[in-house]
């Protein structure tokens, strides 16, 4: 195909600013036709997981590849647990974080794509609307040794992740926070 295009462009004597848009649009069309499938990844479920309950109490080790927010889903959705704190070390790439900005009221998301060492990942699991839900504050250290963090959206295990899972023995659940779009707060906790 190339050969072809250069001997075309050899016999119109064309210019080099022509030239240079051909080929480019011949380098574009050999790229595009060497992409992969790009489907989404199999959604993670319970089977998936290696956990084990201990004296109350989950140990849940997450590996290589594996996405920890949705992996921490999965878990609610198969113990159904009524509530939890999670805690967990580890290391972890392509990082999604935010930080809730309080004046413009909406999240702002950075990405950290290489693997890092996860210092600590806090939060807890509830549910909102019904379904399963994780609320989770990660710090992580880079090779300089900076840290980052922040919310966590996702993140996949580069090497491994360790999380300890404390059940609550009553619900938590969340609803739409109505000072602050975006955020989905703890209903009220009163007995």
């Amino acid at each position: 195909m190339i050969e072809a295009s250069l001997g075309i462009i050899k016999q119109k004597n064309m210019t080099h600013k022509s030239i240079i848009l051909i080929v480019s649009l011949i380098v574009s069309l050999h790229l595009s036709s060497q992409v992969t499938d790009t489907a989404k990844p199999k959604a993670i479920t319970a089977a998936d997981l290696d956990y084990r309950k201990d004296n109350g109490n989950y140990l849940l080790v997450l590996r290589r590849g594996q996405p920890v927010m949705a992996s921490l889903v999965a878990f609610m959705a198969k113990e159904k647990l009524p509530g939890a704190s999670i805690s967990a070390i580890g290391a972890v790439e392509n990082a999604e974080v935010a930080y809730y900005d309080v004046k413009a009221k909406h999240y702002k998301y950075t990405k950290f794509e290489p693997s890092m060492e996860v210092l600590s990942l806090n939060g807890n699991m509830g549910y909102f609307d019904n379904k399963p839900m994780v609320h989770a504050h990660i710090s992580m250290a880079d090779s300089n040794y900076t840290v980052h963090g922040g919310h966590l959206k996702e993140a996949t295990v580069s090497l491994i992740l360790e999380i300890f899972i404390t059940p609550t023995t009553k619900p938590i659940t969340r609803e739409w926070n109505k000072d602050f779009p975006e955020l989905r707060t703890m209903k009220t906790i009163k007995e």
